[in-house]
C-alpha cells in the first residue's frame, strides 16, 4: 500500500517535469491495429491477417553486432520497407537494434545504454524497477511469439506523414505477432511481412533518442503490447488510454497531451479520429484524464488492472469492471462527474486549467447554439453572472445533462443540475452572489450506435427584466366558452416556459381560480418563434369580464390582463 502511494507522489511530482519539445508526438499503433470507423465511438473490426506460415521454434539468444533486416511499415505510402539494423545492446528484458543510417548520428552508443537502462533498471517513479518490471508486475507478462523472453527496441527514423506540429514517435505492430506473407487492411490489401517477435518500433527523428521523452514512448508503446495479449479488439481510446496510463505510472510527462485537452476540452471521449488528424493531440489527454480519474475515485491501480485485463470492448468493458467493483454508479454518471472534475481540477496528481469554448459579458446573450458528440462536454462561461438565468434545451430526449458550475463572492464554489423537462429543456437562476458561471451540457449515450451520435443544444442567458411580453386574449370563434390566450416573448426562449395562472376578480377581492400552467409554443420552426398559447374551457357561471389572466417566467410575473378589456 504504501508503495503505491509513493509511487503515485513521486508521479505526481515528475508529471511536470519535461517537455516533449515544439512538436507533439503521437502514437502510431492505431495506424496498424485494424480500419477503424472515425467518429461512431467503436472501431470496426475486420479480419486483418491471413496467415501463411508455421510455428518456428524459439530464436536462440543474440549477441551484440547481430544484423538482422526488418519489415517496416512506410505511414506515407501505407506499405512495407527493408529496415538494415545492427544488434547494438542486450538487456535483461530486451534487444536494442538501431537503423544502420542512424548508428553514430543520432542513435550512440551512451543512447543505447539509456534505453536498456530506463527498461531493464530504473524509472524516475521507482528507482528499483524499469519500465518492463513496472508495468509487468502490474498488467501481465507480454506475448512471446519468437520465444526469446525478450522485447526488441528497433530504434529506426520513421517514415511518417508530413503533419505539422504532429509526428509519430513509436508504435506497436500486431501484424508481427501473426507469422508469414499477411494482408492488412491498413495497407490498402498490399501483401506484407511479419517480423514473427514483440517489437517496439522508436523513432529517432524529430524524437530525440536521448531523451526521456523517448523512454516515456517506450513504456507507452510497451503497453501496447501487453493490452493486445489481453484484447487484441480493443477499442482505441480504451487502449491510448490504458498506455497514457502506463506513462504516468511511470512517472513520465504527459503535460503535453493534457495541455492540449485543456485548451480542447470538448473532445469526444470515446471517438477515435483519424490519424493526421490536427485534434488528435486533446484526445490523448482526455483519454489518460478518464483513466487518471477512475484510478482516483473507483478503486486505484487495481480497476485499471482489470480493465486491461478484461476482454470486453470500449464501455462494456469499463461497465464490467466497475460493476465487479461494486461501484453502483453507471458510466453515464460517472462520465457526468467527470466532466464537472476537469473543469474543477479535481484531481490529486494533476492540475487543469481548461479553457471554455466561449465566454459572455453582456446580456441577453440571444438564444445561441452548440452542438456535442457523444461522451463529451461543452464549457461555456458567464461573467458578472448573478441574478442571471441560463435556459437550456437540447434534441436528446434521455441522454444529456446539464449543469452550471458557480463561483460565488464569498469564494464558494457550488454545482447545481438544470433539470430537464420531458422535452429536454430547462432553466436555472443564479444567486446574486455568482460573480461567474460555467455552463457545462453533456451527451453520455450508453448504447453506441454505428452512425454518428451528435446532439445539437441552445442557450440563453438573460437577467429577467430583459424579457417582456406582448399578450392577448381571444374568445374561440367557434366555441364562445372556449378562450385562448396569445403571449409574444421580446426574444426567443431558450429553456423557458411561460405560464398562465387565472384569477377571480370582483371589485373587493381576487382570488385563485387555477393554478399556473404551461403555455405552449405556437411554431413551424421552434428556435426561432416567439409565439406562446394557452387554451382553456370557461366554466359555466362564469362570466368572460371577471377572469384575470397572470402570465409568468420563471415565477417572476412579466404580464397580466383581463378576458375582456
Amino acid at each position: 500500500m504504501m508503495k503505491n502511494i509513493a509511487l503515485l507522489f513521486i508521479a505526481m511530482l515528475l508529471i511536470f517535469g519535461f517537455s516533449f519539445g515544439s512538436l507533439a508526438y503521437v502514437c502510431g499503433t492505431p495506424q496498424l491495429s485494424f480500419t477503424r470507423t472515425v467518429d461512431r465511438g467503436s472501431d470496426t473490426l475486420h479480419p486483418p491477417f491471413e496467415v501463411t506460415a508455421p510455428v518456428l521454434p524459439a530464436a536462440p539468444a543474440l549477441l551484440v553486432g547481430t544484423e538482422r533486416t526488418f519489415f517496416a511499415p512506410d505511414f506515407r505510402s501505407s506499405q512495407q520497407y527493408n529496415v538494415s539494423a545492427v544488434l547494438r545492446g542486450v538487456g535483461n528484458f530486451c534487444y536494442v537494434f538501431v537503423e544502420d543510417t542512424e548508428w553514430n548520428t543520432r542513435v550512440t552508443a551512451a543512447t543505447v545504454q539509456s534505453v536498456i537502462r530506463a527498461f531493464d533498471v530504473t524509472v524516475p517513479a521507482d528507482p528499483q524497477r524499469g519500465i518492463y518490471l513496472t508495468l509487468t508486475e502490474r498488467f501481465g507478462t507480454p506475448p512471446d511469439i519468437d520465444g526469446n523472453g525478450r522485447i526488441i527496441l528497433l530504434l529506426l527514423n520513421i517514415r511518417d506523414k508530413d503533419n505539422t506540429g504532429q509526428f509519430t514517435a513509436g508504435f506497436f505492430n500486431p501484424a508481427d505477432q501473426s507469422r508469414g506473407v499477411l494482408r492488412h487492411p491498413g495497407f490498402r490489401g498490399f501483401p506484407i511481412r511479419s517480423n514473427e517477435a514483440e517489437i517496439l518500433y522508436i523513432d529517432t527523428h524529430p524524437l530525440n533518442p536521448n531523451s526521456p521523452t523517448a523512454h516515456n514512448v517506450i513504456a507507452h508503446e510497451f503497453q501496447h503490447i501487453i493490452n493486445w495479449k489481453h484484447d487484441a479488439k480493443e477499442a482505441t481510446w480504451v487502449d491510448e488510454g490504458c498506455a497514457e496510463y502506463a506513462s504516468f505510472l511511470c512517472g513520465y510527462s504527459l503535460q503535453e497531451h493534457i495541455t492540449a485537452f485543456e485548451k480542447s476540452p470538448s473532445v469526444s471521449l470515446i471517438a477515435w479520429p483519424s490519424e493526421g488528424n490536427s485534434a488528435l493531440l486533446p484526445h490523448y489527454g482526455a483519454a489518460f484524464l478518464w483513466m487518471l480519474y477512475l484510478h482516483e475515485q473507483y478503486g486505484g491501480i487495481e480497476t485499471l488492472i482489470k480493465i486491461v485485463q478484461n476482454r470486453g470492448t470500449s464501455l462494456t468493458g469499463i461497465t464490467d469492471v466497475l460493476a465487479s467493483q461494486g461501484v453502483p454508479q453507471s458510466i453515464s454518471d460517472i462520465f457526468v462527474s467527470w466532466k464537472l472534475a476537469n473543469y474543477l481540477s479535481d484531481y490529486r496528481a494533476v492540475s487543469l486549467f481548461l479553457s471554455p469554448r466561449r465566454w459572455h459579458r453582456s446580456y441577453p446573450s440571444g438564444a445561441q447554439e452548440g452542438q456535442l458528440h457523444n461522451f463529451s462536454a461543452d464549457y461555456i462561461g458567464f461573467e458578472d453572472a448573478g441574478g442571471l438565468t441560463l435556459g437550456f434545451s437540447s434534441g436528446s430526449v434521455s441522454s444529456t445533462a446539464a449543469h452550471a458550475i458557480e463561483f460565488h463572492n464569498t469564494g464558494a464554489i457550488q454545482v447545481r443540475e438544470i433539470e430537464l423537462s420531458t422535452n429536454n429543456a430547462g432553466s436555472l437562476v443564479l444567486p446574486p452572489t455568482v460573480t461567474e458561471a460555467i455552463l457545462v451540457p453533456s451527451l453520455q449515450a450508453e448504447i453506441l450506435s454505428t452512425a454518428p451520435q451528435n446532439e445539437r443544444y441552445q442557450y440563453s442567458a438573460t437577467r429577467g427584466a430583459h424579457i417582456t411580453f406582448v399578450t392577448t386574449a381571444l374568445p374561440n370563434s367557434v366555441h364562445p366558452r372556449y378562450w385562448d390566450i396569445i403571449a409574444e416573448s421580446s426574444e426567443p426562449l431558450v429553456g423557458l416556459t411561460p405560464t398562465v395562472a387565472l384569477m377571480l376578480s370582483d371589485s373587493k377581492s381576487e382570488q385563485l381560480h387555477r393554478e399556473a400552467q404551461a403555455m405552449y409554443q405556437v411554431a413551424q420552426n421552434p428556435q426561432n418563434s416567439r409565439l406562446y398559447r394557452f387554451s382553456f374551457l370557461l366554466e359555466p357561471g362564469i362570466e368572460p369580464e371577471s377572469v384575470v389572466y397572470q402570465i409568468s417566467l420563471d415565477s417572476r410575473l412579466v404580464d397580466t390582463g383581463t378576458l375582456i378589456e
